[in-house]
């Protein structure tokens, strides 16, 4: 039972990393069904979950809802940085193809561990570059080329729209895990209590510039807002969680590969696309990037 227990503690970020993906890949099943919506919308719907769902929480736990005065800051980074990132990774798979929208954006494993050097002064080698390159190797092995999408010639107002909304969101997306390891010792609801109040505010505020708001239709749309924003809170919520278990690098790279397997099998299960010989061998390559995170896992823990 002990060894159990000590295996569990050992691998916990890891889990947690993982489920938080696969509630993340649920979302983005979920966003699919809700087209006709503006990102920036589906983005205000998403905080809003988050915030109804963390603010009881932290009422209840007697917590500081805006954390203590030396966690003002990284707090206010956190929801700077994220809801920025999400608005921006919403406008990226709208105006790009799915395959290059993604190359892009889950390429966040590979400077991770650079930020994490340089803030966090966690190690960065080859322990923690290879799964991060398989990772990315993997990815675009599956999305079959996007190297013929990145270099079409194609270059309308929307598609770089989507090309910067996608490069910055590599940027902000590799800060908010430094971010998050820094607030490792703030409960993990007070940090997405904020997280969620300030990102309500931004992306309404640059929906109301940049996009416009609807009504939801009568019929399953009202119930995949809900699902999507209680989706969204159980992924951020493990992913908040795993930094406090695990270094940066470790869990963006295990999101990433995880949300990347998950998501190609969402893919087969509800829209029956079904895989070809090379999304077979990507999909292999981003697995083995996980097994390799585990085996330096077990490593560490056997030297120590």
């Amino acid at each position: 039972m002990k060894r159990r227990a000590d295996i569990l503690c050992l691998y916990k970020g890891i889990l947690l990393s993982g489920l938080s993906s696969v509630f993340f890949s649920m979302c983005a099943v979920t966003v699919k069904s809700l087209h006709n919506i503006y990102p920036g919308q589906l983005a205000v719907h998403r905080f809003v979950s988050i915030l109804l769902i963390s603010l009881p929480i932290v009422i209840y736990k007697k917590e500081s809802l805006f954390g203590k005065s030396d966690e003002h800051l990284l707090l206010l980074l956190r929801g700077l940085a994220g809801s920025t990132n999400l608005f921006l990774n919403f406008l990226a798979y709208r105006y790009l193809p799915l395959s290059e929208a993604s190359v892009i954006i889950f390429s966040v494993p590979v400077f991770v561990p650079i930020m994490a050097k340089i803030f966090l002064k966690e190690p960065c080698g080859m322990v923690q570059a290879v799964p991060a390159v398989l990772t990315v190797v993997g990815l675009a092995v599956i999305s079959d080329n996007p190297a013929k999408y990145i270099n079409s010639e194609s270059y309308d107002s929307q598609r770089m729209v989507g090309l910067t909304s996608a490069l910055a969101s590599v940027l902000l997306g590799s800060a908010i895990f430094v971010i998050l390891r820094k607030l490792k010792q703030v409960d993990s609801t007070v940090v997405l209590f904020n997280f969620a109040w300030f990102g309500v505010l931004e992306t309404s505020l640059l929906t109301y510039i940049f996009g416009e708001f609807t009504f939801l239709t009568c019929g399953h749309q009202p119930i995949l807002v809900v699902a999507f924003g209680v989706f969204s809170f159980l992924g951020q919520f493990l992913m908040t969680c795993a930094t406090r278990q695990e270094e940066a690098s470790v869990v963006a790279t295990v999101r990433s590969a995880t949300d990347i397997i998950v998501s190609f099998i969402w893919q087969f299960v509800f829209f029956k696309n079904v895989p070809d010989v090379s999304s077979i061998f990507g999909a292999v390559l981003v697995s083995f990037s996980i097994f390799l995170v585990g085996i330096q896992k077990w490593q560490q823990a056997s030297k120590s």
